[in-house]
C-alpha cells in the first residue's frame, strides 16, 4: 500500500534496486572504500556494546563469590576499556560517515547545478525557481542524512540485534524466548506511531513552506501593503497562517509524546517477566543471578536499534523519492548542443534570419521570418504586444532553437557556432535586467569578469551611471539589494548598460531598455544607447516609437510576421501598419500630454 501511494506521486522509470545500482555506480563507488570502512565500523561499534553486560555476569558469578579482588580490577579495566574503545569506533564513524555522506551530496548537487546551467531556457521557462532550489538543496539534504543514517541503522542495528539475541540464546534459550515476546507488540506500536508522526512531520512541512512562502511576500511587498493600508489584513492572514503551522507542530509533539514512553513501557515489560521468570530460574537453579543481570542489561539496549529500523523505512522511502527526482532531472537532454565541430571565430555582427518558424509548447510565435541586418546597423522592432518581437531577439543568441528555417550570423547557422564564442559576443539589455545581490561594482563586472576597476568606471560614465553611483552610501562597492531593490528603475537600466558596455560585444540586444522610466531618466538612457550602439550592430525594441525614428532599418512585427521593413520615412511614406500604429501611438501621447497640463496636479 506504502509503495503504491508512493508511486502515485511519483512517474517511476527505476525500480527499486535500479535506483540504488544507479546510485552506488554514479557516486558511492568513488568513496566506497570509506564507506564500507565505516559500516565495519558499525559492526565493531555494535560488538563492543554487547562486552559489558558479560563482565558484569562474570563479576556478579564469579569474581563476587570467590572475593577474588584482582578479577574483579581485572574485568572492570576490560569493561572500561570497551566502553573507551567504543567511544572512540563511535566518534570514528560518526565522523567519516558523515563526510562521506557530505562529499556524496557535494558532487551531486555541483553535477545538479551545473547541468540546470547547460539545460535551456525551454526548460527554465516551464520551472519554478522554487522547484528547482527545492531539488539542489532540500532533497539532497534528506539523501545526506540518509547515506550515512541509512546504513548506520541497517548494519548497526542488526549487527547489534542479532549480536544481542544470539548471546541471550548463548545464556538462556528459554529466557531469552520470554523476554522476546513483547517485542512484536513493540514492533507493531513503534510503525504505527512512526507511520503517523511522519505524515505529521510532512504536514509540518507543507505549513511551513505556506508560512515561508506569505512570509516572504509580505516583506518583500511591505510598500504596497503599506499604501493600500492593509497591514492588519496581513496580520490576520499571517496570523492564521501560523496557527495552522502550530497545529500541525502540536499534531506531531502529541504522537511524539507517545512513541517514546510508550516503546520504553513495552520494553519495560520484558524487563519485568525477565526478572521476575529469571528470578523463579535462579531460585530452581536452572540460571544464574549473573545471567539475569546480563539478559537486562541486552534488554535495556534492545529498543533502540528496533526503533531505528522502523524509522528507517520512512528514511528509505524519501530517499527513493529524493533519488528518483534527482536523476529524472539530471538525465534530461539539453534541447540546445553544441556540434563536436562547431565555428570558432570573431563575430563580425552580420545577421540574417532565413524563413524562421518558432513556437513555445506547440503554439507558434513566429511565422516564415526572414529579414537582413548589415554589420554596424541599428535595428528598431516595432509591433504590438505579444507579436513576436521578444522571441526574435531571443533567437540571435541562440537561447532557443528554430524550429524549422535558419538563423545566421556571419552567414553561419547559430548552430555551427561555439555557443561560448557566440554569446560572448553578443550583449542583451532587458526590460527587467537582473542584478545580482553583490554590489554595483560586481554587477556591472558581470558583463567581463576580471576587469579593472579603471574599466569599470568607464563604463559606468558611459552609460550616464557614475555620477548617481558616486552618490551612493558606499559607492561602487554598494550592495544593490535582492533583484537591485536598494536602485530605481532608471538606475538599474543604466547599470545593465554599463554591464553590456564593459563587454564590448559586437552584437547589442535592447529590449524595452527605457520603459517605465521618467523622461529625465529616458533622457539619459538614450545618450548612454546612442555612445553603446556606435559601431556594433543593434536590435533595439522601445515602446516610445519617438526613439527608434533614426533607426537604420525598422521591422514591423505582428502576429509572429514582418508585415513592413524599411526606414521610419520609408514606412511613414508606404501609409501601412506601421503608419497606423505610430500615428495611434503619436495621438496617445499627445493626449496623456493634453491631460497633464490641464489637470491641476497640486490639489
Amino acid at each position: 500500500m506504502e509503495e503504491d501511494k508512493f508511486k502515485a506521486k511519483l512517474p517511476y522509470r527505476y525500480n527499486y534496486w535500479e535506483l540504488i545500482k544507479k546510485f552506488c555506480s554514479t557516486y558511492l563507488n568513488p568513496k566506497r572504500k570509506v564507506f564500507f570502512s565505516v559500516q565495519v565500523l558499525h559492526i565493531l561499534a555494535a560488538g563492543l556494546i554487547l562486552v559489558p553486560p558479560l563482565i558484569l555476569r562474570d563479576i556478579i558469578d564469579v569474581a563476587i563469590p570467590e572475593r577474588d579482588l584482582g578479577n574483579i580490577i581485572t574485568l572492570f579495566l576490560i569493561a572500561l576499556g570497551a566502553y573507551f574503545l567504543e567511544a572512540g569506533i563511535t566518534a570514528a564513524k560518526e565522523y567519516w560517515g558523515h563526510v562521506v555522506a557530505q562529499e556524496i551530496t557535494r558532487d551531486m548537487r555541483n553535477d545538479l547545478y551545473i547541468h540546470y546551467q547547460d539545460l535551456n531556457m525551454r526548460f527554465h521557462d516551464n520551472k519554478k525557481t522554487g522547484e528547482l532550489m527545492s531539488r539542489v538543496i532540500d532533497d539532497l539534504n534528506r539523501m545526506q542524512e540518509f547515506v550515512h543514517h541509512g546504513p548506520e541503522a541497517l548494519v548497526g542495528s542488526l549487527a547489534l540485534l542479532l549480536g544481542t539475541v544470539g548471546l541471550m540464546i548463548y545464556l538462556s534459550p528459554h529466557l531469552t524466548m520470554i523476554s522476546l515476546i513483547f517485542v512484536p507488540f513493540l514492533l507493531i506500536f513503534s510503525y504505527v506511531l512512526l507511520k503517523r508522526l511522519h505524515l505529521s512531520f510532512r504536514k509540518i512541512r507543507e505549513k511551513k513552506a505556506v508560512m515561508h512562502d506569505r512570509l516572504e511576500d509580505n516583506l518583500a511587498g511591505i510598500k504596497i501593503i503599506k499604501a493600500f493600508a492593509n497591514e492588519e489584513l496581513e496580520k490576520e492572514r499571517f496570523s492564521a497562517t501560523n496557527e495552522e503551522h502550530k497545529e500541525a507542530r502540536i499534531k506531531a509533539i502529541k504522537y511524539l509524546s507517545i512513541l517514546f514512553p510508550g516503546s520504553r513501557f513495552l520494553n519495560a515489560l520484558g524487563i519485568l517477566v525477565v526478572i521476575g521468570y529469571g528470578g523463579y530460574m535462579v531460585i530452581l537453579g536452572q540460571i544464574s543471578a549473573g545471567t539475569i543481570v546480563a539478559f537486562y542489561g541486552f534488554l535495556m539496549q534492545f529498543r533502540v536499534p528496533l526503533l531505528r529500523l522502523v524509522n528507517m523505512m520512512e528514511g528509505l522511502s524519501q530517499f527513493f523519492a529524493s533519488t528518483e527526482r534527482f536523476f529524472s532531472h539530471l538525465e534530461l537532454e539539453p534541447d540546445i548542443r553544441e556540434k563536436s565541430r562547431s565555428t570558432a571565430r570573431q563575430v563580425m555582427g552580420h545577421v540574417e534570419f532565413q524563413n524562421v518558424h518558432f513556437s513555445y509548447d506547440e503554439e507558434e510565435v513566429l511565422r516564415d521570418v526572414s529579414f537582413q541586418v548589415a554589420p554596424q546597423q541599428t535595428v528598431a522592432l516595432v509591433g504590438p504586444s505579444g507579436a513576436g518581437k521578444t522571441s526574435i531577439i531571443r533567437l540571435i543568441p541562440r537561447l532557443y532553437d528554430v524550429d524549422s528555417g535558419q538563423v545566421l550570423i556571419d552567414g553561419i547557422n547559430v548552430r555551427d557556432w561555439k555557443i561560448r564564442d557566440l554569446r560572448n559576443s553578443i550583449a542583451m539589455v532587458m526590460q527587467d535586467d537582473f542584478l545580482f545581490s553583490n554590489s554595483v561594482t560586481e554587477n556591472i563586472a558581470y558583463g567581463r569578469p576580471g576587469a579593472e576597476q579603471e574599466e569599470i568606471i568607464a563604463a559606468a560614465k558611459a552609460a550616464n551611471a557614475h555620477e548617481f553611483i558616486e552618490e551612493l552610501p558606499q559607492g561602487y562597492d554598494t550592495q544593490v539589494g535582492q533583484r537591485g531593490l536598494k536602485l530605481s528603475g532608471g538606475q538599474k537600466q543604466r547599470i545593465s548598460l554599463a554591464r553590456a558596455f564593459l563587454k564590448n560585444p559586437r552584437i547589442l540586444i535592447l529590449d524595452e531598455a527605457t520603459s517605465s522610466v521618467d523622461l529625465k531618466t529616458e533622457k539619459l538612457i538614450q545618450e548612454a544607447i546612442t555612445r553603446i550602439t556606435s559601431q556594433r550592430t543593434t536590435f533595439i525594441i522601445a515602446h516610445r516609437l519617438s526613439t527608434i525614428t533614426n533607426a537604420g532599418m525598422i521591422l514591423f512585427i505582428d502576429r509572429g510576421r514582418v508585415r513592413e521593413m524599411g526606414s521610419h520615412e520609408e514606412l511613414m511614406e508606404k501609409a501601412g501598419s506601421y503608419y497606423e500604429f505610430y500615428r495611434m501611438q503619436f495621438e496617445k501621447e499627445k493626449s496623456v500630454t493634453k491631460i497633464s497640463q490641464e489637470v491641476d496636479w497640486t490639489g
